[in-house]
Order: C-alpha cells, then sequence, then structure tokens
C-alpha cells in the first residue's frame, strides 16, 4: 500500500477521492490547496500525488512545476484531476510533468486502475534500479580483483628482491667477506626495498577498504537512533587526532540511521578533499546540518580548488581520478559513496561548485530505519 497525497479546493471530491482509496489500504493525505500540498509533500513524500487543475492562488499546473523544481520532490509523479470537457488542459497538464490524469465525476474502478498504473511503474524502476546497482556493485568487485594484481604484484617483487638481498649479505658474513661498502650497499637497497613494499600494501589496503564499503551497501542495515550534535562531534573527534580541522554549524536533532554507513560517507568525503582537493592551509573542512521536512540535509565542503580535470558526471564514475599509480587512488570513492547514500541510508544526494570547493549535500529521512 501507499502514501497518496490529494489535493482539490472542494471538500467533497477529497472525501469521495479518500474514501476510494483507503477502502484500498492506502494511507491518504489531503490538501485544500496547492500551498498546502507542497508543505505536505515535502514533509511526507508521498509516492504519488493526485491533483485537481482548476484551483484558486496556486492552481494543478502551477503545483506540479514546483514539485518538479525540487530536488526532494521532482521524483513524485502527479495525477491530475480534470472536466471530461478539459482536454486542452490534460495536455497542458502532461507537459508540466504530470503522468496521467482522471476525468471527473469519478469513477472508482478508474481512479484505481490509473493509481495502480503508477504504483507498478515506481515498484518497477525501483527493481531496475536496484538490478542496475548489482550491476555496477559486480563491476567494481571484478574490477578490483584485476586493479588489485599490480601493487600486489610489485610489493612480492619487491620482497622477493629484499630477501635476495639479505641473503647475499648473510652469506658474505658468514663467509668473512663482507666489506664495508657491500654492506652499505646492500643496506640501501634494503630500505628501497621496504619503501616499495610499504608503497603498494597501502594501495591493496586502500582497495580492501574500498572492498569493505562496497559490502556495506549490499548488507542488510543496522539502524540506530542517533543525535546530529553527537554524531558530528564524534566524527570531528576522531579527525582532530589526525590534525584535521572540522567546523560543524548543525541543529540538534534526533534522528535513525545506520551510524556505521554514516561514518563511512563523510570519512570517505574528508579523505578524498585530503588527497585531491588542494586544501587552503588553516581552512577548516565544513559540515552544515538543517532539518527539511521529515530530511535531514548534510552540506558538506571544504573549501578547495573543486574538480580538476574531470565533470561531476565523470566523478561518479567507477575508476575514474585525477592521480593513479603508487598514489593510491583508485577512483572509487565517491561512485561507492554515492551508491551508500542512495541504497543503505534511503537519501538522495547532489554535487555542484559554488565557490568553496566540490560540495555535497545529502539528504536521509529521519527515521532512515
Amino acid at each position: 500500500m501507499a502514501d497518496i497525497l490529494i489535493v482539490d479546493d472542494i471538500a467533497e471530491n477529497l472525501q469521495i477521492l479518500q474514501l476510494i482509496l483507503r477502502n484500498e489500504g492506502h494511507k491518504v493525505y489531503a490538501a485544500i490547496s496547492g500551498e498546502v500540498a507542497v508543505t505536505i509533500a515535502q514533509a511526507h513524500l508521498p509516492e504519488l500525488i493526485i491533483s485537481d487543475i482548476n484551483m484558486p492562488n496556486m492552481d494543478g499546473l502551477e503545483l506540479c512545476k514546483l514539485l518538479k523544481k525540487s530536488s526532494g520532490t521532482t521524483h513524485i509523479p502527479v495525477i491530475f484531476v480534470s472536466a471530461e470537457r478539459e482536454t486542452d488542459q490534460i495536455v497542458e497538464a502532461l507537459e508540466v510533468g504530470g503522468v496521467d490524469y482522471i476525468t471527473k465525476p469519478f469513477k472508482p474502478a478508474e481512479v484505481l486502475a490509473r493509481v495502480n498504473t503508477q504504483l507498478k511503474l515506481i515498484e518497477a524502476n525501483k527493481l531496475a534500479i536496484r538490478q542496475q546497482l548489482s550491476q555496477v556493485m559486480n563491476q567494481m568487485v571484478v574490477g578490483i580483483a584485476h586493479e588489485i594484481n599490480t601493487p600486489l604484484g610489485a610489493a612480492i617483487t619487491a620482497s622477493t628482491h629484499f630477501d635476495g638481498v639479505l641473503t647475499q649479505l648473510i652469506e658474505s658474513f658468514d663467509n668473512q667477506t663482507l666489506s664495508a661498502d657491500q654492506l652499505k650497499d646492500g643496506l640501501e637497497e634494503s630500505k628501497q626495498g621496504v619503501a616499495l613494499c610499504e608503497r603498494n600494501l597501502q594501495r591493496v589496503a586502500k582497495f580492501v577498504k574500498v572492498l569493505k564499503d562496497i559490502a556495506q551497501i549490499e548488507r542488510p542495515t543496522s539502524p540506530e537512533p542517533l543525535n546530529t550534535i553527537s554524531f558530528l562531534n564524534d566524527l570531528k573527534s576522531a579527525w582532530s587526532k589526525k590534525g584535521v580541522m572540522l567546523e560543524i554549524s548543525a541543529v540538534e536533532m534526533n534522528f535513525v540511521a545506520d551510524k556505521d554507513i554514516l561514518l563511512s560517507v563523510f570519512d570517505s568525503l574528508l579523505d578524498n578533499s585530503l588527497a585531491h582537493a588542494d586544501l587552503v592551509e588553516g581552512k577548516a573542512l565544513t559540515i552544515e546540518v538543517s532539518i527539511k521536512g521529515q530530511h535531514i540535509c548534510f552540506l558538506y565542503y571544504d573549501h578547495g580548488n573543486g574538480l580538476q580535470g574531470i565533470t561531476i558526471d565523470e566523478l561518479l564514475k567507477p575508476f575514474i581520478t585525477t592521480k593513479r599509480g603508487n598514489s593510491g587512488h583508485v577512483g572509487l570513492s565517491a561512485s561507492v559513496t554515492a551508491n551508500l547514500i542512495d541504497s543503505a541510508l534511503n537519501g538522495t544526494y547532489h554535487l555542484s561548485e559554488q565557490g568553496r570547493g566540490l560540495e555535497w549535500q545529502i539528504e536521509i529521512p529521519i527515521n532512515s530505519g
């Protein structure tokens, strides 16, 4: 059953639609005007909206346009209600983003048929997204398995060479032929071998972390009660130990979410800023928190140089990065982070550049359990 918002300035029409829909088990919100409908839609995010076209002040067309402009409500399908003779308005309603229409006087069978069609389309779209996500995750895992061979092979080669150098030094020592120059050269080669092993094993560790993040997308979530201030203070404390300054501006609010996944999201954003953003010395990375209806909005920015050489779309593609090789950047963090927000936290994200570096606007339900 679905949450459905109905909008009409005539109370009798609202009562009829409520009766038809509630008899089918749907949860129904009713709005007597377009202005009230906007408030309800933003607060409750219904799965479907049924709106009359002709209403005073804000008519159904204006309501639809306004909803489609907002990132929080643009995805909600709108079915319009009109009299049979208003064919011109029906065409205009579909042009502004409406998905279907119902004619007055209401026929229960028609109302339910058109509502059920849209709900089936919503479910089909969710299934397609889940299948697409699963395919992307599989591609990431296969890609990581391929990419991990390079640093792992380099580390094995370096350790083998290191073993050979040590063996020679030990043999020379045992034979009492070890010279000072040979010892010096051997120790220098050993030092280089250790450094090469360390760099490549750190890169392997980076891949393993990404695999763990990918696993979080697929695993069942474990929501728990959280508080915005407490959560952000914990995050700030953890990163201050690494010498990272984090500035927080937040309203205090209790919410429910998977803490580990939310921490993974912000850890990834902070890691990326430190690696890519060319940060201004002494300038804190910033997280601002506000409330939007039934959602918590996290705004993150780092005052860095933003994207350099790639677009926002490219940033979200797997294995796209401006840094490769020994730097340990695998080009998966942004893609995995976006999927964690979307799939594991049931949230939405929006990326932009507003002169404060790359900004992530993240919205998650107050109760994402």
